[in-house]
Parts: structure tokens; sequence; C-alpha cells
């Protein structure tokens, strides 16, 4: 399924719990959240904005958080990081509550991962840890289709560092999702080493 499709099920999924002023909301970040993305790809060689789309389909779809500025979040949650694109636009553009979280979620190379993580948590409210582990959820999912077994690994060992103790606290069923997940990178690592 492209990122087309899955962000028309989201849309569908959410005609029902939003106003139409909020599903016009979630529709410009996609459309910003496109643009910015535009072009870039994620190592398994797909168009980098199905990682927001499917990060915003888990929110939803999972989860069950219907929040506008959430599902706007998990959309554009990395467009400040992979653009020219500002927290003061998307403020212009949307609000302060969405630019918010979407600054909480951007991870400046100067922070270490550990910090960027307690400012995220630290900020609970916002809602932006919930998205963060969701981002975080996307990626092992689809962590094996990673040609680089370095990063595999870095992913496991942040995920089972800084990851699980947060989804613990936060959400026993992307925990759970979590374990899964690295029960399967480190299948596929083990898998990768006999051959």
């Amino acid at each position: 399924m492209n990122y087309e499709e899955i962000f028309q099920r989201l849309t569908e999924r959410l005609a029902s719990e939003l106003t139409d002023s909020d599903l016009a909301l979630v529709a410009r970040a996609f459309e910003i959240a496109r643009v910015a993305h535009d072009g870039q790809l994620r190592d398994e060689g797909t168009p980098y904005i199905v990682h927001p789309v499917r990060v915003a389909a888990a929110l939803v779809n999972e989860l069950e958080v219907f929040t506008p500025t959430l599902v706007c979040g998990a959309l554009l949650h990395d467009v400040i990081e992979d653009s020219a694109t500002t927290r003061e636009q998307i403020s212009e553009m949307f609000n302060e509550d969405i630019a918010e979280v979407v600054w909480l979620l951007t991870k400046l190379e100067d922070v270490s991962l550990a910090d960027y993580l307690s400012a995220i948590e630290a900020a609970g409210a916002t809602g932006a840890p919930i998205v963060k582990l969701c981002d975080r959820m996307d990626n092992l999912r689809f962590l094996t289709c990673s040609p680089r077994t370095e990063k595999i690994r870095r992913y496991i060992r942040t995920t089972e560092t800084y990851y699980l103790p947060m989804a613990a606290r936060t959400s026993p069923y992307v925990h759970d999702q979590m374990e899964l997940m690295l029960d399967v990178a480190r299948t596929h690592l083990e898998g990768l080493g006999s051959q």
C-alpha cells in the first residue's frame, strides 16, 4: 500500500472523530510533510513520506489517539529536521501547540539522545511522548529492510536502553510491540551472521 492509500484510510478513519476544520488541518499537515520530504528516500528505498504517514496511522488505528494536534505532529515530526521549514513557519501555518509538538520531536545534532528523550517525557502534557514512541515503533517494524547492519545494531541498543523504559511508562501496547520487533531484528542479525 502506498502512502496516498495509507493517508486516505487514515482520513476515512478520522472522519467520524474530527470536525471538518480539524480534518482540513490534518490534510494540510500531510501536504506540508509531502512537499518537505519530496525526493527523500528511506533506507529501504521507499519515499520518506511513507514513514510519517505510517506513524500517524499507528497513532490513530492502533492507539485510538484522535487529537488533531498529535496527528498533525506525527505527520510533521521530521519536517524541521529534514527540510528548511522552521518552528515559526509551522506555528504560522498551524498553531503553537502543533509547532511545540514538532519542535519537541526534532532531534538537534548537539543534543544527546538521553537528553532529547528526557525533554520529550518532561513535556508529557503535550502528547509528544506517544508520538515519539509511534515513530520508533514504525522504525523498528521496517528495521530489517535496512541494508546497514550497524544501524540495525544501534537501533536495537538504543531501543533497549531508552525507548523500552519510556514505553513501559507510557504505553504497554507500544512496549509489547517494540519487544516483538526487537526479537525480529535480533533474529535477522543472527541470520546475517550465519551467511
